[in-house]
This record gives C-alpha cells, sequence and structure tokens, in this order.
C-alpha cells in the first residue's frame, strides 16, 4: 500500500510538467516488450555507431522532448535509443496500465531496449540515462532497488541521470542505491525541486551520496530546475549537455581526455562538483 500511495503521489507531481515539442528522431522502431505488449522506440542514430545511451523518460513524457540533448549525444558518435513508456501521454494505451504497474513496464522497456541495442550494435559499450523518475528507471538497471527486486542488467557500464525522484518513502529510502556500484553521474541544479514531491534538491545527490563509494559524480548549477535538460534554451542546458558527454565518453568510451575533464574540472560560475 505503501508503494501504491508513494507512485501516485509521485505520478501527480511529474505529470504536471509535461509539456509539447517538435523533435527530430533519425527514426523510430517497434519494439516488442513482451508477448503481449510492444511500444515505440525511438532512435537517434550517427553515422558511425561508438556507444549506445539507453534512455528513460521523466514520468508522463516522451523521447521527443529530449530532442536536443539526445542530438548532442548523437553528435558525440552516440546511437540514442529511448522506449515510449506505459505512463507516457504518448502511450495509446496508457489508461489500461495502474500507476504502480507502470514501474515495472519501465524496467521491461528498458531490458527490451537493451536486448535491441545488443542486436543492432553488437559489442558496443551501453549507458543507461534518463530524466527524473526516468533516472530511477536507469539506476534499477544499474542494480538500484535491489531490496525490491532484480532489476540489473549486465551490458549496462554507467548511469547517467538528470535530477531524480528524490526520495519516496516505500520506494525510495536511503539504502536504494546501495547496490549501484558503477560509474553513476547525476545534473542537478538547486532549484530542483517538484512542488508536492521534491521540497529538498539535495535529495537528487542520494544516487551519488549513497552508493558504493567511487566514480561517482554530481554536478550542481545554480538555479536550475527539474525540467533544464528538456528545455535547450535554458541558461545552463549547453553546460549540462557537455558534462554528459564528457561522462559518455569518459566511461562509456575509456576517453582518457574526458575523464580528466571529469577529476579536475573545478566549480565555476556558482556551478558545483561532488565526488565520491
Amino acid at each position: 500500500m505503501r508503494l501504491k500511495q508513494s507512485m501516485m503521489i509521485f505520478v501527480t507531481g511529474i505529470l504536471a510538467s509535461a509539456a509539447p515539442c517538435v523533435a527530430s528522431p533519425t527514426s523510430e522502431v517497434a519494439l516488442q516488450v513482451t508477448p503481449q505488449r510492444s511500444t515505440r522506440l525511438e532512435k537517434w542514430v550517427p553515422k558511425t555507431v561508438k556507444g549506445v545511451v539507453l534512455f528513460s523518460t521523466g514520468h508522463g513524457s516522451w523521447p521527443e522532448k529530449y530532442d536536443a540533448v539526445a542530438n548532442a549525444w548523437k553528435a558525440a558518435g552516440f546511437a540514442v535509443i529511448a522506449p515510449v513508456h506505459v505512463d507516457s501521454l504518448h502511450y495509446p494505451d496508457r489508461d489500461k496500465f495502474t500507476r504502480e504497474a507502470s514501474f515495472g513496464e519501465r524496467i521491461a522497456d528498458m531490458k527490451a531496449a537493451s536486448a535491441y541495442a545488443a542486436r543492432i550494435w553488437p559489442g558496443k559499450p551501453l549507458v543507461a540515462a534518463g530524466h527524473s523518475f526516468g533516472t530511477l528507471t536507469a539506476l534499477c538497471l544499474g542494480g538500484g532497488l535491489a531490496n525490491l527486486g532484480i532489476f540489473r542488467d549486465p551490458t549496462v557500464k554507467a548511469v547517467l541521470g538528470f535530477s531524480s525522484p528524490g526520495r519516496i518513502p516505500g520506494l525510495i529510502d536511503l539504502d536504494a542505491y546501495a547496490g549501484d556500484a558503477l560509474p553513476v553521474m547525476i545534473v542537478t541544479g538547486d532549484q530542483d525541486t517538484v512542488p508536492g514531491l521534491v521540497t529538498d534538491w539535495h535529495d537528487h545527490l542520494l544516487p551519488v551520496q549513497n552508493s558504493p563509494a567511487g566514480n561517482k559524480l554530481a554536478v550542481v548549477f545554480p538555479k536550475a530546475t527539474h525540467e533544464m535538460i528538456g528545455h535547450p534554451d535554458d541558461a545552463d542546458f549547453a553546460s549540462a549537455v557537455s558534462v554528459s558527454i564528457n561522462f559518455l565518453k569518459a566511461y562509456g568510451l575509456g576517453d582518457r581526455k574526458a575523464m580528466t575533464m571529469l577529476n579536475t574540472t573545478k566549480g565555476a560560475n556558482g556551478v558545483s562538483w561532488v565526488r565520491r
């Protein structure tokens, strides 16, 4: 019951931020998630694929909303694939799924997309990424919420998240990320709150602070809000994308220059770094 109530509160807060967006994915394909269900997989694919980003959207949102950051990753050599989750306002049968059931369906979406990446780009490094509730989904593929089930995808090399759901009693407690032993970066802001849900932006740092130490990073932008990564006109968008690309290159491709940037960059103009 606690989990169900927590999910309902979370959904109510997140859906209020959904907004339309004009986008330009390279293509889309049908993704068979289970024998009973399929969804749409949006793809941004460069001519030469160096690695793959498996992206999970915010609750109620859809892949095209993140077109700008997906195109930036594409330009850096990463294929970006993002399933339309059952909680998305763009999922045709959304009403058939309860709010609490959508979490398990998200995990199924991501694992089906991971298997798709392995077939299409065999051997290419895979990084799980997400925004808000999608960050939780990505962290689960990295070993998070192990107290609720085995969600780990062994093909995922690292996890990149923009914001997070914060704390949700019964779902995200202090030990939620104890199983995330792989590299993690969280990008957030000191105005990153969600009315009625996340009242303290510091809660977005939990995946870095409460997971096993080593290769854990957080970048906090002053005045950045929960929706920064979905708005390319935001003052901090370009910088947030830049640090995310360094993370993808460093932990996805083993790029030494990118790794040095992550390890030595000092906060400027109010930006702060957490390394653990």
